[in-house]
């Protein structure tokens, strides 16, 4: 017999530490808070059922302790020692039909003289209120004697109705240094009601680095962190194994997908006065042109000129890509006045074989593709800096031609970094996953031009390439300026050095992972890391339903389980203000999963339709989301995230909507079209459940070319408002949306 014992019923576990007196079942009496109620003679709400009962009181008429097994007893007492510091006190277990009388107890090795085998041997006796018996509520969770228990948090003490204090503790942490990282920035960002605000000269409000993150770190990663770069043979050692060279205009727009109508037909402008625009494929339209045209309309006929004047200030552009955007990046570390956007695209349907006998998501195809590099300027003017120039237009920059499929998911290496003196226009690392299953890494260079010419490179070799063997890659994220966590389709993760400290055996040799394990049952969706924070904390998704926060420190046995999902998220990110990663769920909710609760996420904003995209910025707290109807909303998740009891407010930007050629369109040319509404209303997030149908929860399903495939923040300090939106009709809108 052990000298711990747990006697488990419907509602109640009940331990005996070492030490406690053991009293018999027998002497129990009614608990005079439920003895008047109607249902207490009912055998199903009985705690604990005749059997169980009868168990219980013969472990309590046992021998004594000589019967014990005493060197179990010595290695449970020393493993209590270390529990004994988190008991509070010992009290009286609520709600159950055992009655648990206060007994004595004696300390439990917490004297040198005390024997932990038999205290009443050492001498001196002394009675201890901290031990006792512990009582856990089964059915709530919660600890019904006031003691702490490691790993299982009190729902009623850590929600929003409880203490405020407990309340921040359980999202950012009892630590000084935490609290004020959550009070500089609820004081930088909580104010803002959705879209971010730009930069003061003071630097106390609007967009800001993060708090968690202070200048000089950025400083010391930006120069120490890249001297393995430019110092110790870096950059020589992939610049040796990338093999790249450059391609004629017409060899390089081979590589560049067009759908069949290259002219995209969009109907856009103010309300109720929206016009025609026919852009052709890898051409732009600045926004400012349907308000003008309106405005010229509105002379016309009469009408209030005056209005549509206050929308000439509207600066923006729109891109047309040739056919379906599938990612868009901005690259960071560039504070002069361009900005480049790194876009990858589909294949046209028209283009694409099905093989009925093979999956996508587990089949590796190549074929001829291309990454889009745009080059934006930016401006200033009086009381604002970093604005997006209206008067000069984007344009083409490089074409990056490759043979290996699709560019299925983009990643900037989003580390500061000071680029020192260098014979191009260094651009950054760029991590993609392709469709061969491979995931590379690219070191992306231009070369300096004043004239506005499209520049195409073939790349046969990648600065380092690596696949697990027999699967694929599906998604990758930086860990630091030269680790990846890459996801894999069998539900692995692998974690590769694209610097190693040894060079490979043989070019063609594949890189050893420093990682390699399994985090789900099936497909990893997608993943990110708590970059700045803490990178070691790693978010995962899966279609199995459920979403893993693992620390790569010990990925083993450092890992919680959220609760499973219908429909897992498509993608997750890390917010650094609210200490959490944020996704939409099946509910069309985007909700936060925060590091230290990560199994109770809290609803921050709610979506018109299911969320396709999201983006997180990297200088302010406001996220952006695409739907699959084509809206495009804006909400800042800190205001309800800090203060529950606050409504939410989310700003749709613009509406993206798709109409097929033929009849359908209502003209008979067959050209597709595409109309953007703009000018909605601020709205409040409402949380409500969606109405069914008979019992049936009604779903929409719209066309894939009129989905918003994905989104991205601008990186740096200045132009953290500038968002650029990718379509499925392969248009790309990219707008300052900073006030």
């Amino acid at each position: 017999m052990k000298d711990k014992q747990a006697i488990r019923g419907h509602d109640t576990v009940v331990c005996h530490l070492p030490g406690s007196v053991r009293r018999s079942g027998r002497a129990r009496q009614p608990n005079t808070k439920y003895a008047n109620e109607a249902f207490t003679a009912l055998e199903a709400l009985d705690p604990l059922s005749e059997q169980e009962v009868e168990a219980w009181q013969q472990l309590e008429q046992s021998s004594d302790d000589e019967e014990f097994d005493q060197t179990q007893i010595v290695e449970e007492a020393n493993e209590l020692e270390g529990l004994q510091e988190d008991v509070i006190s010992a009290a009286e277990s609520e709600g159950s039909g055992i009655p648990t009388p206060k007994e004595d107890s004696d300390e439990v090795a917490s004297d040198s003289d005390a024997d932990p085998i038999n205290p009443h041997e050492s001498g001196t006796t002394q009675k201890d209120p901290t031990v006792g018996k512990i009582s856990i509520n089964r059915r709530s969770g919660q600890r019904v004697d006031g003691i702490h228990t490691r790993g299982i948090a009190d729902p009623a003490k850590y929600s929003a109705k409880g203490a405020k204090s407990d309340y921040l503790y359980s999202l950012f942490g009892s630590a000084t240094e935490d609290l004020v990282h959550m009070a500089r920035s609820r004081d930088q960002w909580c104010h803002e009601a959705m879209l971010p605000r730009r930069p003061d000269e003071s630097g106390t409000s609007g967009m800001h680095h993060s708090f968690s993150y202070n200048e000089e770190q950025r400083k010391l990663e930006a120069t120490v962190g890249w001297d393995w770069y430019y110092d110790h043979g870096g950059q020589r050692h992939l610049v040796k194994v990338q093999a790249a060279h450059p391609l004629s205009a017409d060899e390089g727009l081979n590589h560049v997908p067009r759908s069949s109508h290259a002219p995209r037909t969009i109907f856009m402008g103010p309300y109720g006065r929206q016009s025609r625009f026919d852009l052709p494929s890898l051409r732009t339209m600045a926004l400012r042109e349907a308000w003008i045209q309106a405005s010229h309309q509105a002379n016309a006929d009469n009408h209030q000129p005056e209005r549509a004047k206050r929308h000439k200030g509207r600066d923006g552009w729109m891109l047309n890509v040739g056919t379906g955007v599938r990612c868009v990046e901005w690259a960071p570390n560039h504070v002069e006045d361009t900005q480049y956007l790194a876009i990858s695209t589909l294949q046209p349907k028209s283009n694409k074989v099905f093989n009925p006998k093979s999956s996508p998501a587990f089949t590796t195809q190549s074929f001829p593709s291309s990454i889009q590099i745009w080059s934006f300027s930016s401006t200033e003017t009086p009381g604002r800096k970093s604005l997006l120039n209206p008067d000069s237009r984007p344009y083409l920059r490089l074409v990056v031609c490759t043979d290996w499929g699709d560019a299925k998911h983009l990643r900037w290496c989003p580390m500061p970094r000071n680029f020192r003196k260098e014979s191009g226009i260094p651009i950054g690392l760029l991590a993609c996953v392709w469709s061969d299953g491979y995931v590379r890494v690219l070191d992306i260079s231009l070369k300096h031009s004043t004239a506005q010419d499209t520049n195409f490179v073939k790349f046969t070799t990648a600065a380092f390439t690596a696949k697990p063997s027999s699967t694929l890659c599906t998604c990758v994220t930086w860990l630091s300026p030269t680790e990846l966590a890459v996801g894999c389709a069998n539900g692995y993760l692998a974690v590769w050095s694209i610097y190693p400290n040894a060079p490979p055996l043989s070019p063609s040799s594949a890189p050893k992972a420093a990682l390699y394990t399994q985090f789900h049952t099936s497909y990893v969706a997608s993943l990110s890391s708590a970059y700045p924070l803490a990178p070691h904390l790693l978010a995962t998704t899966s279609p199995s339903g459920h979403m893993r926060l693992t620390s790569l420190l010990s990925p083993h046995t450092d890992f919680v389980i959220s609760s499973r999902l219908r429909h897992p998220p498509s993608q997750v990110h890390f917010s650094e203000p609210c200490h959490a990663f944020i996704a939409v769920d099946e509910t069309e909710s985007a909700r936060l999963w925060p590091i230290r609760r990560f199994y109770n996420p809290l609803s921050v904003a709610k979506c018109p339709s299911q969320g396709i995209t999201m983006g997180v910025g990297s200088a302010h707290a406001s996220v952006i989301v695409g739907c699959a109807d084509g809206t495009v909303c804006v909400s800042n998740p800190m205001r309800k995230y800090l203060y529950p009891r606050l409504s939410p407010w989310q700003c749709p930007v613009f509406k993206h909507e798709f109409v097929r050629g033929g009849q359908q369109a209502g003209s008979g040319d067959g050209g597709e079209r595409v109309r953007i509404t703009e000018g909605f209303k601020v709205q409040e997030a409402a949380f409500q459940a969606k109405t069914s149908v008979d019992g049936v929860i009604m779903a929409t399903i719209y066309e894939e070319e009129g989905q918003v495939r994905c989104v991205s923040w601008g990186k740096e300090l200045g132009v953290g408002g500038w968002v650029a939106v990718g379509m499925g009709s392969g248009l790309v809108r990219v707008e300052d949306l900073a006030i």
